[in-house]
């Protein structure tokens, strides 16, 4: 009897009798008996392949435009340490960067409130929740100033910067209502890192305005970010470029030309750089879907 050879795609061959292939055809099941060997490939197994249905194609200039919320935050992030090393090295009158902060805090919130978004009883609870918090920053202030007087420096460094790391990693940077973190999650990891390098300066009033600078630069400049994005990208565009001057005087504020160097290096790569290398790496893009990934459920609410 003559036997016919049968090569599949990957380019292994299998010998059947063509006798016993033609007398039924072969089907994808495997609690049916057919009359085929366990190791036997039909040649429409894979009809049905199909390459990166699922792959978003990227645009640079998209990339780089959506690397400008990460980008801002961490300015934000720079700027408060270099107000820190700033009140730290007792160049600069602490309140005066605590009177800068509530301008811009102010600035900011006629703004927001200028297009509607509050009414009378909204705009005397926030003005409630300003007193409180400056109430009790007043009130703690003696206490942290001495908080970490037994911890070395080196210690707080460390944790400082370990909590802002985090506070980078965990905050929330979605543009649109899809939540990835918690947003007091980064919020109080901030708020911790700041209060830990507040309690290394030498004053309550230092203590004090360097909190109040944090608490306004964490706690409510990212949602005012968030919503000028969202009303305006040339107006959040506006905004980080003012971030990226300040955060350069910052750097060379603390290290010279040659801390402004790198750190002017690290932002245009992140910016333009790691846009176009993601855009590079898509062509090794190779995802496969078929029929024989598994079925996902799909849950219906009543």
């Amino acid at each position: 009897m003559d036997y016919t050879r049968f090569t599949t795609s990957s380019g292994q061959s299998y010998i059947m009798n063509p006798a016993v292939v033609s007398r039924r055809p072969w089907r994808k099941l495997l609690w049916v008996r057919q009359p085929y060997p366990d190791n036997y490939v039909d040649a429409s197994f894979l009809s049905q392949l199909k390459r990166n249905l699922h792959v978003q194609q990227y645009s640079f200039w998209a990339l780089s435009s959506d690397s400008t919320v990460i980008i801002s935050h961490v300015y934000s992030v720079a700027i408060l340490v270099s107000v820190f090393v700033a009140i730290y090295k007792d160049k600069y009158n602490p309140a005066w960067f605590a009177s800068i902060g509530s301008f811009c805090t102010l600035v900011g919130y006629f703004a927001w409130d200028g297009l509607g978004k509050e009414n009378t009883t909204s705009r005397t609870a926030t003005a409630k929740s300003a007193i409180l918090i400056v109430s009790t920053l007043l009130g703690l202030s003696p206490v942290l100033k001495s908080l970490t007087q037994s911890t070395s420096s080196d210690s707080i460094w460390a944790i400082s910067f370990w909590l802002f790391l985090l506070n980078v990693f965990f905050h929330d940077y979605s543009i649109g209502s899809k939540k990835t973190f918690p947003p007091t999650l980064s919020t109080n990891l901030a708020i911790a890192a700041a209060t830990v390098l507040a309690s290394r300066l030498s004053t309550t009033l230092s203590v004090f305005s360097f909190l109040l600078f944090s608490i306004e630069l964490f706690g409510l400049f990212p949602i005012f970010s968030r919503w000028l994005r969202s009303y305006s990208f040339v107006a959040h565009l506006i905004l980080t470029s003012i971030l990226a001057v300040v955060t350069e005087v910052g750097m060379f504020y603390i290290g010279g030309w040659w801390a402004l160097g790198v750190w002017s290096i690290a932002i245009l790569s992140a910016v333009f750089v790691a846009p176009g290398w993601l855009i590079a790496l898509q062509k090794y893009k190779n995802e496969i879907q078929g029929p024989w990934d598994p079925a996902k459920p799909v849950l219906r609410s009543r």
